[in-house]
């Protein structure tokens, strides 16, 4: 009986963690460094490339009073390493700061009672972007309602391609690959990333995300080497993409995403 009675706390102690844990605040208390999700398409992408998030500054689960949020970090990673513009999700009314009052809003009002809460101004020129990267926290498994109302104010996300990241508590970011997919099922959607958010700040996941974006050939270097053509002319000396001149002389490199000749 003891036993029966020990296995049975211990399972109820599993429970109570993943249903209070949270980070940004995200719905498990597991503690992973990151997560990537093969259930998304494979790919790379092109033209020209737009960074949407929503974060949530304050206390944070297992990471204490901040004022850029997990997510916002990692955005931070995302616009260093890839020619992004930026766009961020504000509420027009922000979300609690104390981490207790944040998550009772959240799981007592907002989920229950489906809300679409606004945010200040709007991208007006979507129709620009070929490729963009949308992401934010994960919340009781699911990403904020907020994303659901950027997503229901912009159809033309479905001529997208897109790229789902975010920072969770273990839970992942595949919730966002299926939020997508169901708001914009003809939309290309490529493999997403999620890091766990009391890991974003450290030095890894800032290499993590750039093997991710080397992966999706949107790192700049990457992106820098896509546009020069396979031969290209300095001054009569002919170049191949791999910096090789004809003549052996002098030779093509890439850095901070621009094209130099050696000389």
């Amino acid at each position: 009986m003891k036993k029966l009675l020990t296995i049975t706390l211990a399972l109820c102690a599993v429970i109570v963690a993943m249903a209070c844990g949270s980070n940004d605040p995200d719905v498990d208390g597991v503690t992973g460094a990151t997560e990537q999700n093969g259930e998304s398409g494979e790919g790379t992408a092109k033209g020209k490339m737009l960074l949407v998030y929503f974060s949530r500054a304050g206390e944070n689960w297992q990471v204490g009073y901040v004022e850029r949020g997990n997510t916002a970090i990692m955005a931070d990673y995302i616009r260093e390493l890839a020619d992004v513009d930026v766009f961020e999700i504000v509420p027009e009314v922000a979300y609690p700061a104390a981490y207790n009052e944040c998550i009772s809003y959240v799981n007592d009002i907002e989920i229950p009672q489906n809300l679409r809460p606004a945010y200040k101004n709007d991208i007006t020129n979507l129709a620009d972007y070929e490729t963009v990267f949308i992401g934010g926290p994960i919340w009781w498994a699911r990403p904020p309602m907020i994303i659901r109302t950027f997503m229901e104010a912009h159809p033309e996300l479905a001529a997208k391609t897109i790229i789902p990241f975010g920072t969770h508590g273990g839970s992942g970011v595949g919730s966002y690959t299926t939020l997508i997919k169901e708001y914009f099922p003809n939309a290309t959607v490529l493999e997403s990333l999620g890091i766990a958010g009391v890991s974003i700040r450290d030095a890894s996941s800032k290499q993590t995300v750039e093997n991710w974006l080397k992966k999706l050939g949107v790192d700049k270097q990457s992106t820098a080497i896509n546009h020069v053509r396979t031969r290209t002319v300095d001054n009569g000396v002919s170049y191949s993409l791999n910096g090789m001149p004809s003549n052996n002389q002098r030779g093509l490199y890439i850095k901070n995403g621009k094209k130099y000749v050696s000389k």
